[in-house]
């Protein structure tokens, strides 16, 4: 068995190599023995899966498990999203939420996401005494209690109700009816598939919704190019916007009429501006070190208090619980509204983005245009960089160190290292070198004022690591 580490979001491992009965059953009862420490002790846990290999099968195991020690057990009667699990716990006030999935991590991997009593996703603070139960009771030989399900402390829900009727509640559904915009959903093959129909009420376009645990064959991630097929149907199909969900449907992308990639970085930009401005929402913004100048630029304009984390929504979510915040989000597309959960929902930004245009009767790309021209322009780019394990230790022992007074053409204002390596330049642009928490790779990543300074940055980036 190799060691279980909660990374950025979560233990994630690949399937039939460590993401395996013996270590799903390990992790499931190291949280049943921490159990009666918690504060919320006594209340039911919430279980849900997504539609990879073996979710199903880990989701009725945790279920056993968690039966078996006598805690009460809400499971998932199919797939469902991750924010469904985070509503319920936050709902039904349940102790914990155990989401079995690996989000947007390729088709090999599995996992298992825990959410704290309030919805979040679980500090490192919470996964700490997990990882070091588990490695007590390796050393005692402690094996698993289950019990068969279902049973007296297990019972079924569905996530097609309340959850749905949450959704709802926060949008003008007529007004999206009545707009009459053209509409896609890619799922790509997840656990959102269905959902945003539902939430809608009327029938949209869908793809990519069959059941694969292959996922096309492609990354389940809301990016190019794993989305290149949901754009060149939404401009050869004539659709005014694609809504783009990761593969548990917690992530959001976008793509406009023309089949341009509309990322996350300019839905939170739209976001933030449509509830200040069209709702008269307030509050203080939180967003993770590899997010937009353009959330900067906006809560300056609105007099808005903004935090930086580092990244990870397990950062952003303790922050969203606190009183007076309007909304957190991150690069990859994780964006939450704590009036509605202290975590990251695809679905409801899809909702949201829907109800934007129908608000300001544009589609998707003229609000783009629109924001761009208000307080950017800003272009994103990010390269993952698959280095060994010996290349990747030795980055991470250059980046305290790294330094830089001068990127390109520009001064460097300030280096960053909350996590990895940060510079901002003297035009708000910025290079990012950091190692990824969930994978076993370097990212890079750059925001600049034209897409060729972008592009000109992630360069320097590798000369900077020496890769």
């Amino acid at each position: 068995m190799g060691e279980i580490k909660f990374g950025t979001d979560g233990w994630r491992a690949v399937i039939g190599e460590d993401f395996t009965e013996e270590n799903v059953s390990a992790v499931i009862q190291a949280f049943c023995d921490i159990y009666p420490d918690l504060p919320e002790y006594g209340r039911p846990v919430v279980v849900g899966y997504d539609r990879r290999r073996m979710s199903k099968e880990a989701a009725e195991l945790a279920a056993s498990i968690l039966t078996g020690n006598g805690i009460k057990t809400m499971l998932s009667e199919d797939f469902c999203p991750t924010p469904c699990v985070s509503w319920m716990v936050k709902e039904k006030k349940g102790a914990a939420g155990i989401m079995v999935t690996a989000s947007h991590n390729p088709p090999q991997w599995n996992g298992i996401k825990f959410k704290e009593s309030y919805g979040g996703a679980a500090s490192p603070d919470y996964t700490r005494p997990i990882e070091e139960r588990i490695k007590v009771n390796i050393a005692s030989g402690r094996r698993p209690k289950k019990s068969p399900i279902p049973n007296g402390d297990m019972k079924y829900f569905s996530a097609k109700t309340d959850y749905i009727k949450a959704l709802r509640a926060l949008v003008d559904i007529k007004l999206i009816r009545d707009s009459k915009f053209k509409i896609l959903h890619e799922p790509m093959y997840g656990s959102g598939t269905g959902f945003l129909e539902e939430a809608l009420g009327f029938d949209i376009t869908a793809i990519h919704t069959e059941a694969d645990p292959t996922f096309g064959g492609r990354q389940p991630e809301p990016i190019p190019p794993h989305v290149n097929e949901a754009l060149k149907f939404t401009k050869d199909g004539g659709f005014d916007i694609c809504i783009i969900n990761d593969g548990d449907a917690d992530r959001i992308g976008a793509g406009d009429e023309n089949g341009v990639f509309v990322n996350p970085h300019q839905i939170f930009a739209l976001l933030l501006r449509h509830f200040v401005e069209r709702k008269g929402w307030r509050g203080k913004v939180i967003k993770s070190i590899t997010t937009t100048r353009m959330v900067d630029n906006l809560c300056k304009k609105y007099g808005l208090p903004l935090d930086t984390t580092p990244v990870g929504f397990k950062y952003i979510s303790p922050s969203l619980n606190k009183e007076g915040v309007l909304m957190g989000g991150e690069e990859s597309g994780g964006i939450g509204i704590p009036r509605h959960i202290c975590e990251r929902d695809g679905l409801l930004c899809g909702l949201f983005l829907l109800e934007i245009m129908s608000v300001e009767e544009k589609r998707i790309g003229e609000l783009v245009e629109g924001i761009q021209r208000e307080v950017g322009p800003f272009f994103y780019k990010r390269i993952d960089l698959h280095l060994s394990q010996d290349e990747i230790k030795k980055v991470r022992e250059k980046l305290p160190t790294l330094e830089a007074s001068r990127l390109l053409d520009k001064d460097v204002i300030a280096i960053n290292r909350m996590d990895g390596c940060h510079f901002l330049r003297e035009d708000d642009s910025w290079l990012l070198i950091r190692a990824s928490g969930t994978e076993p790779l370097v990212r890079t990543y750059s925001e600049a004022r034209s897409p060729e300074d972008a592009e000109r940055l992630l360069a320097l980036a590798r000369e900077l690591i020496g890769v």
